[in-house]
């Protein structure tokens, strides 16, 4: 059976060998295992021709077999620390994006304007290696420059993240339909960003967030990236989500579970 590689990216990272095509590891993972017994899934198709000094990949073959009954093996853990830093860029496929009740969409990597790139205040939710919720001043593109920085007292060597929804009214409220815990918090958090002095350049809203409904606040999609490049995943507008991928998209916004 052909061995895919893949690489779970939320909350927990993790790089796993699996006979299980793309789709139905993504509804493995939500509801057809006890290890994650609800809640969404993200992954990372990786490079199949995979070669690393870093990760034991040598007796994969050996490792990762069919059972007895002649059934495909689902998931062979081969790594679950420091994954991201150590998979060249290049080698990331498509995202998956799986619901609590196991629906995938994937996305494929796009070409990123940064001259398109807004100077207002932006929300992001950092998903692997670490995982607060943010509001920077920083448009995508600098923010992991800024991120990645070796030179920074506080830095990682790359980051995903997701780029969320910040609608505030004219009242200074932010938009009541947006499914996040402390609205007062985050619209103070960007009042700071806007009024700090310019090297104040991100404010952190919450360290380990629970966001209900997590997919239904994601703005322009998911961004992979680090001081040698960066690469974006763009979500799906309303309109495609609602006709395109409709089930997707109920599942996604039917279910509170983050």
């Amino acid at each position: 059976m052909k061995i895919h590689y893949y690489m779970l990216c939320y909350r927990f990272e993790a790089l796993v060998a699996s006979h299980l095509e793309p789709e139905a590891f993504g509804l493995y993972m939500s509801v057809g295992t006890q290890k994650n017994t609800r809640g969404n899934v993200l992954f990372f198709e990786i490079d199949p021709d995979l070669q690393s000094d870093y990760f034991r990949l040598d007796d994969i073959q050996e490792r990762c077999v069919p059972h007895k009954d002649g059934s495909p093996k689902r998931s062979k853990y081969i790594s679950i620390y420091r994954v991201l830093e150590h998979l060249d860029l290049s080698s990331f496929g498509k995202l998956y994006l799986t619901t609590a009740d196991g629906r995938v969409m994937h996305l494929e990597a796009a070409d990123y304007d940064i001259t398109a790139e807004e100077p207002a205040p932006h929300l992001y939710q950092e998903l692997c290696p670490v995982s607060p919720m943010v509001v920077s001043r920083l448009a995508p593109g600098a923010f992991v420059k800024f991120m990645t920085d070796p030179s920074h007292p506080v830095s990682i060597p790359r980051l995903f993240f997701a780029d969320m929804l910040l609608e505030i009214d004219k009242t200074g409220h932010l938009a009541g339909n947006l499914p996040y815990s402390d609205p007062i918090h985050i619209v103070d958090c960007v009042r700071e960003v806007k009024t700090a002095p310019g090297n104040k350049q991100t404010k952190t809203v919450s360290r380990n967030p629970q966001i209900h409904g997590f997919f239904r606040t994601i703005r322009r999609g998911f961004f992979l990236g680090d001081q040698t490049g960066m690469k974006f995943y763009s979500f799906p507008d309303r309109r495609s989500l609602e006709v395109d991928y409709s089930k997707w998209w109920r599942s996604a916004t039917e279910s509170m579970v983050s």
